[in-house]
């Protein structure tokens, strides 16, 4: 059979489904959800195989929040994953807020949520997601999971779109959700009255090695350090995570990192057989900003031989919280769905031993596209590696094609290596007339990050005119972080001559250490801050911020111990330095008004200008 003649059977065959899937559709009841008055909570019953009754059916939970002024239409969001629950909707979500005049509707789509899909083998304390956990999960989960691929999610979608009683409908998606968004706009054209994807997975990419996450590092860092934000940090930060990533490919990267608790242990990051580190420390700034700000000065620093700072972004990075639940995300969902739909080099009748050789040939003679890493870099951390074990096998995948021509608006942030504004670039070529927001501060998922994209979405909603410029000046780029010297010797005096200067500038220095670095703290849901040299900072304080620092160190033989607090223009406050010997003493800060750092430092009077 010709490969024409085969796509003419598959569409043939999908729509045959498609209307029976229509026709299955009922009507959806409403009530309140429990403790959500404002919340309306539903159940849409879909079968698991379209092709087969008799195999049962599924219960997606649905929420729907009323449009809260004259009614325009429905505006049903997709979250992203593949896994993650879509539910619960709350009145105050700063996207609904934005469209009053939409219904908001989300839901778990298959296999998510209430009903998510489920196994013992990834979903156990501790689990890791290695091949061989992947393929016992598949064993876990059973024949049924041949039926969670995303053309099912689409066709789910459309029964929604039937049960909530419309013709059509705005349908947006995050993340993965926006390859689900565009499944089913390609298959129902004329049941979508707009369409916004935000964070955008190119389906022509979504091949299981994540190639357009590697090669981002070329684009997203230099922007991190354009207009000259890294003049004191470094002159090419590709070139750093390129000097650090040839130094970690065959020998780890040992150093001292500090624990919550603020002790220090020696620790060490990549080397053989952990060749994915330094890929996944770069990928948590894509949800914590704050973690990319300190990544050009964490890599600097470790290029030059000193890795603490770059230790810290793994304590962060390491500490965010225990996995979520599968009702939260599931992680047989994800492997269920993103092995069906992923372009890799085998079928579901290629035998799994075959499977690992074809992984590495397609790595490697991709390995180009991963520059600046390599597929070394690329391959062991893959869904792809991950899929070797996994039965099924791109079975259905989304292929690219021209997107309806309706009210269109793409979202990507400028500071998102998951899904690089190359991406979006590429989807928008697809969609005639569509409007790209690109949001020069923003990580991965932009909505409800910033007013200015909010407010770009209700301007698409109402028909009014979509400012692609919007977030240029609202959501900038955020300012990297420099790295304090690893030493005392190499810290300028600053505020005094001498030792005493040097220990002062080092106190200052873990003392903006901690304003600066607090937020990839908190981006990661963590109340304290490890020092990059040991000690904690913590942020606490009802009426105001406060930051508590414990022993916190930014220069090796300096801490500080004290407490500043914000006044609504500047900190104030005082810290205990010690130093090395009988270099102790204190620092005041903005004491008496004063924009400085004033003090002692073993009995020698500083004064370091503010600035």
């Amino acid at each position: 059979m010709t490969r024409l003649c085969m796509l003419i059977a598959l569409a043939t065959t999908a729509m045959a489904t498609v209307l029976a899937g229509t026709a299955a559709a009922a009507p959806m009841d409403f009530t309140r959800c429990p403790g959500r008055p404002a919340v309306q909570c539903g159940t849409l019953v879909v079968p698991l195989d379209r092709a087969d009754p008799a195999k049962g059916t599924l219960s997606l939970h649905v929420e729907r929040l009323p449009a809260r002024s004259a009614r325009r239409g429905t505006f049903v969001l997709l979250a992203g994953g593949p896994g993650q629950a879509g539910t619960p909707v709350s009145p105050e979500d700063p996207v609904a807020m934005a469209i009053p005049g939409w219904d908001y509707v989300m839901f778990d789509q298959r296999g998510t949520g209430r009903a998510a899909l489920r196994c013992r083998a990834l979903d156990a304390r501790g689990a890791s997601e290695t091949p061989a956990a992947v393929g016992k999960c598949a064993e876990q989960v059973g024949p049924n999971r041949a039926f969670y691929g995303s053309r099912e999610s689409a066709l789910d979608i459309n029964d929604l779109r039937a049960g909530l009683g419309l013709e059509s409908f705005a349908l947006g998606g995050v993340s993965y959700g926006t390859y689900v968004a565009q499944y089913y706009a390609q298959m129902f054209p004329t049941r979508v009255s707009h369409l916004v994807l935000d964070s955008v997975v190119d389906p022509a990419t979504f091949n299981g090695l994540d190639a357009p996450f590697f090669a981002s590092a070329n684009a997203v860092l230099p922007a991190l350090c354009a207009g000259r934000r890294c003049r004191d940090i470094t002159s090419d930060p590709v070139a750093d995570l390129t000097t650090l990533l040839a130094r970690t490919a065959s020998t780890a990267l040992h150093g001292r990192r500090t624990t919550l608790s603020g002790s220090v242990v020696r620790s060490s990051i990549g080397g053989p057989g952990n060749q994915g580190d330094l890929p996944a420390l770069l990928a948590a700034g894509d949800l914590d900003i704050g973690l990319r700000r300190l990544w050009p000065g964490a890599a600097r620093a470790a290029a030059s031989g000193d890795a603490s700072p770059l230790m810290r972004i793994l304590t962060i990075a390491a500490s965010s919280g225990a996995p979520p639940p599968p009702t939260e995300i599931s992680s047989a969902l994800f492997w269920a769905t993103t092995c069906e739909d992923s372009r890799v080099p085998w079928t579901s009748a290629t035998p799994l031993d075959q499977r690992p050789a074809l992984a590495q040939a397609n790595a490697d003679a991709n390995a180009a596209a991963f520059a600046p890493f390599s597929a070394a870099n690329a391959l062991p951390d893959s869904t792809a590696n991950g899929c070797t074990a996994w039965p099924e096998a791109a079975t259905d995948p989304l292929q690219p094609g021209p997107l309806p021509q309706v009210p269109t608006l793409l979202l990507a942030g400028g500071q998102d290596m998951r899904t690089p504004t190359a991406s979006a670039q590429a989807v928008a070529a697809r969609a005639p007339g569509s409007f790209l927001l690109q949001v020069p501060g923003a990580g991965h998922s932009v909505l409800g990050s910033t007013t200015c994209a909010d407010n770009q979405l209700a301007n698409l909603l109402a028909g009014r005119r979509v400012s692609t410029a919007a977030c240029n000046r609202e959501s900038p780029t955020p300012w990297p972080v420099q790295a304090p010297p690893a030493g005392l010797a190499a810290v300028a005096p600053s505020g005094a001559r001498g030792t005493a200067g040097r220990v002062a500038h080092a106190a200052r220095m873990a003392v903006r250490d901690g304003v600066d670095a607090m937020d990839a703290a908190a981006g990661a849901g963590l109340d304290r801050l490890p020092g990059i040299r040991g000690g904690t900072a913590r942020q606490l304080g009802s009426f105001g911020p406060q930051i508590v620092y414990s022993r916190f160190s930014a220069v090796r033989g300096v801490s500080i111990t004290g407490t500043l607090r914000f006044n609504g223009r500047s900190f104030q406050g005082s810290v205990r330095v010690n130093g090395p010997g009988a270099w102790d003493g204190t620092l005041h800060l903005a004491r008496r008004g004063e924009r400085a750092y004033t003090g002692s430092i073993g009995g020698v009077p500083v004064r370091i200008p503010l600035g």
